[in-house]
Order: structure tokens, then sequence, then C-alpha cells
């Protein structure tokens, strides 16, 4: 009598059905982890570990930047523009990109709603903690490097590529200032041309020296602390 060798897709096939109660066609192979995504958290988030950092920014423009949409702000620039001074352009989506963090991004700005439900409390008090240009903006989303770091002060940069931990993340440079310091901003000319060179440290927070060497790809400086003498 001739053998017959099942095919062992069939095999499995069998085995799913009878093992498992389900077609194979349903087994999902695929069991592996996907990586995070890292969402906005917000700049008081940023700092419990960068104060220095944070204190500078909080005087900055960019910090107030959110303002100048409300009525009756920057009343002369707007006027200069062609805008109304008097109205709110606060839920205007064609200014909240350069006037908010992470706008219509996980964790990032949002419209808030009206109304005094749960839901809509949430989404105010999130609006209200994304308002202006903060550390996100320019340095990308936070939620999965701020976890680790907090965890390790001493942290390498190499331990954030190997536990991908940068989603998101970028280094504040030309064209991330681009974004925005652009001519579609009604309150430039159409030949408007953005000096990086010239303009990158203005209205910047400071950059104090670092304790920790991280061995990042960007420039920092670290600082010498003095030994305490022993008593």
């Amino acid at each position: 009598m001739r053998s017959f060798v099942f095919p062992s897709t069939l095999v499995l096939a069998l085995v799913s059905t009878l093992v498992l109660g389900v077609p194979a066609t349903k087994v999902d192979i695929q069991d592996a982890k996907k990586p995070e995504v890292a969402t906005y958290i917000g700049s008081t988030a940023c700092k419990k570990c960068h104060s220095d950092q944070y204190k500078s920014w909080k005087k900055t423009d960019m910090a107030k930047s959110f303002d100048v949409l409300l009525p009756g702000k920057a009343a002369e620039a707007k006027k200069k523009a062609g805008l109304d001074a008097k109205k709110d352009y606060s839920k205007d989506k064609t200014c909240l990109p350069c006037h908010t963090t992470g706008y219509g991004k996980p964790g990032g700005y949002v419209i808030p709603p009206e109304g005094d439900s749960a839901e809509a409390k949430k989404l105010q008090k999130q609006a209200a903690s994304m308002q202006g240009i903060q550390c996100e903006a320019c340095h990308g989303p936070g939620s999965l490097s701020s976890k680790y770091k907090k965890k390790h002060e001493k942290y390498k940069w190499a331990d954030l590529v190997e536990n991908k931990l940068l989603d998101g993340v970028r280094f504040p440079d030309k064209d991330v200032c681009l974004t925005c310091h652009n001519n579609k901003s009604p309150t430039v000319k159409k030949d408007y041309v953005f000096e990086y060179e010239k303009r990158k440290d203005e209205g910047m927070h400071k950059h104090p020296k670092m304790d920790f060497k991280h061995d990042c790809p960007h420039t920092h400086t670290v600082s010498k602390k003095k030994k305490k003498k022993k008593k």
C-alpha cells in the first residue's frame, strides 16, 4: 500500500483547529511587541530635570506665543499685517501649529471643547498645558525617553537607541525652525527668508552645562563638579 504524507500546512491547520479551537488562518503568528509611539507630555515634565532651561524659556516669546492669538494681544503687529486685532484666533487651525505644542498629535494641543463633563475637563486641561512653543515643539515628544532618563541620570545616547526610546525625538536644527519661521506667516512678506545662522540663538532658553556626559550626537558642555572635601 502506498503511504501518504500529509502536507505540513494541513497538519498545522488541524492542530490549531483541534487544540486551539480556532482556524489556522486566524492564528496570530506575529506576536512581536510593536514599538511604542511617543506622546507629548508638556514642559512641566521636562522641568523636573531641566529647571534652569525651563526658567529661562518661560521668559521667551516662544513660551508666550499662544497669547498673541487672543483678542487685543499684539494689536499693532496684527493691524500691520492686515489682521483683525479684536478677533480671537485661538481656535484658528492655521495658526495653532505654530503657537502651540503638538497640535493634533497624541498628547499634544487640542482645541478645548466647551462643557463640564469629565472628558471635556480632561481635554481643557490638556489644551492649557500645551499652549505656546514648548520644549517638545523643537525637541520632539518625550514620553518614552523622559521615563528612562529620570531612572538613569547617567544614561548614554546608545542606551536610548538600544531601547527604542527615540521615537519622534529630533535636534533643533534649521529645518525645525523653518517649520514656523517661513513666509507662510501672515505677519511677514512673501519674500521673507529666515536667517538661521544669525537668529538661531535669539529668543532661546539658556544652555547651562550638563552634569553628565551622555555621548549625544550633538554638542553639550559638561560641568566640572568640585569634589567635596572629606571632613
